[in-house]
């Protein structure tokens, strides 16, 4: 494999669509340097997408490398794509698929460094704690009991503020395929509050 090309830097959250637009049309004219901040504004974005795929972050960068050559490799023949961070985001979710596959490794959505969710604590505190961590620690739990293709829609939704054309995009689907993942998967997370929202009502009272 050839040597690798990109070192990461922080995400730079002041550079604009349309400015990075023009420097997606510098970069495939040849201009290094709007390959290096095209790249670098993407990575961490890139980056934990990723981690939707596997929880080797190595493999996540191995990928994001590649990625980054195959760019410069055929930038000349990117001038005509003109939705970049779906066009990115598509690349990088086939390259680790294909990664992955070959590993044998598979997504572990759960973080291993929180508590185990039936931790036991005194009645008073316990309800303390499950009302403060609802909006954190449960949505979490929330999420990832969704099915996997719904918790990557409903990621790219609205963490990524992609529109419906573009995660289809990304994910390959059509796009009532992707209205109807949301739509259930908004619909899980809806009955799941209420179900948290009754239990906590009645601990509450009792």
């Amino acid at each position: 494999m050839a040597s690798k090309i990109y070192t990461p830097v922080h995400h730079s959250d002041n550079l604009h669509d349309a400015y990075l637009t023009t420097r997606w049309q510098q970069f495939c004219a040849g201009d290094k340097h709007a390959f290096g901040e095209v790249t670098e504004s993407y990575y961490v974005a890139l980056h934990h997408y990723g981690t939707r795929f596997t929880s080797d972050r190595d493999l996540i960068k191995d990928c994001l490398q590649d990625l980054f050559l195959e760019l410069w490799e055929k930038r000349e023949s990117l001038l005509r794509i003109t939705s970049i961070k779906p066009y990115l985001f598509q690349s990088l979710r086939n390259n680790l698929l294909r990664s992955v596959k070959k590993q044998a490794k598979f997504l572990d959505a759960s973080d291993p460094g929180h508590e185990p969710l039936d931790e036991v604590y005194p009645e008073s505190d316990w309800i303390i704690n499950e009302t403060e961590q609802l909006t954190s620690h449960r949505l979490k739990k929330a999420i990832d009991s969704l099915p996997k293709r719904q918790r990557e829609a409903l990621y790219l939704r609205y963490y990524e503020n992609l529109s419906y054309e573009e995660i289809a995009t990304v994910m390959g689907l059509q796009r009532q395929a992707v209205a109807n993942y949301l739509q259930h998967g908004i619909q899980k997370l809806r009955d799941y509050w209420q179900y948290v929202a009754i239990i906590l009502s009645i601990l509450h009272f009792e």
